[in-house]
């Protein structure tokens, strides 16, 4: 005669098999969860460009993250472009999902203060707060510090110069610049942005107006007709010798 199971052994096999299908479950959960939300990764661009024997140009964008980065964003992987982002540090902390998505898609990312200021109207010590409060912010979002420095109005002096150098950032100015703060209007944009460029070029935008995310597909279809390839500022810089903290930039190399 075959012994019946004890109840404590069939509560017992019970037991298991319901943790197992839990556990089974939990799996897929995970599973399907890690498939919706991959992780952290900044994406690796083995291919470094010589800007010195190709024509590059950088475009950057300051003031954001806004309420138009998003669309602007969009704009620039459908186009699988790379750009430059100066971030202000609260706003990082406001838009962080699009800080997130610049760092993912393998932007730059710089400090461009946390109140927007004349830096050349403050002292030493608050012209360094601005720099550093800022760079804690966007790090806190990003897991980095950033090693590029807008300063607002592109007003620097010796302060700001070696404020940015403590802070172990260089100084990131431009040479191209449309001045779309002052003038709405996409295609005057992209006119004055391409009536300037020139290899090397670094070109001054910004993703805090409506007007200037629609100025870049045209812009970015018109420089790559013309045979540039868009960089970041890093990238312009990466086979001349790169950036140093402290050191005030215009413009990249040439070929």
């Amino acid at each position: 005669m075959t012994a019946r199971p004890s109840r404590h052994r069939t509560a017992a096999a019970l037991c298991a098999t319901v943790l197992s299908v839990a556990v089974s479950a939990l799996g897929t959960t995970t599973a399907a969860a890690a498939a919706q939300h991959p992780p952290f990764t900044r994406p690796v661009h083995p291919h470094t460009v010589d800007c010195r024997a190709v024509k590059c140009v950088a475009l950057t964008f300051d003031d954001g993250p806004t309420r138009y980065t998003a669309a602007l964003l969009t704009t620039l992987e459908h186009s699988h472009a790379l750009a430059t982002f100066f971030l202000i540090g609260p706003h990082a902390l406001q838009h962080r999902a699009d800080v997130l998505r610049e760092y993912r898609d393998g932007d730059a990312i710089g400090d461009h203060t946390v109140t927007h200021p004349h830096l050349t109207l403050l002292t030493l010590p608050r012209v360094h707060h601005q720099i550093e409060a800022a760079a804690q912010q966007i790090a806190s979002v990003t897991g980095h510090r950033p090693v590029l420095f807008r300063p607002p109005f592109g007003a620097w002096n010796a302060r700001v110069r070696k404020a940015a150098g403590t802070a172990g950032m260089a100084v990131v100015m431009w040479n191209v610049n449309p001045r779309d703060w002052k003038h709405h209007d996409p295609a005057f944009i992209d006119r004055a942005v391409l009536a300037r460029v020139r290899p090397g070029a670094i070109v001054d935008l910004h993703d805090r107006y409506a007007t200037t995310p629609p100025a870049v597909p045209r812009l970015i279809d018109v420089l790559r007709a013309r045979g540039y390839k868009l960089v970041t500022v890093p990238q312009l810089f990466a086979t001349s010798g790169g950036l140093r903290s402290g050191v005030v930039y215009h413009h990249g190399p040439g070929p």
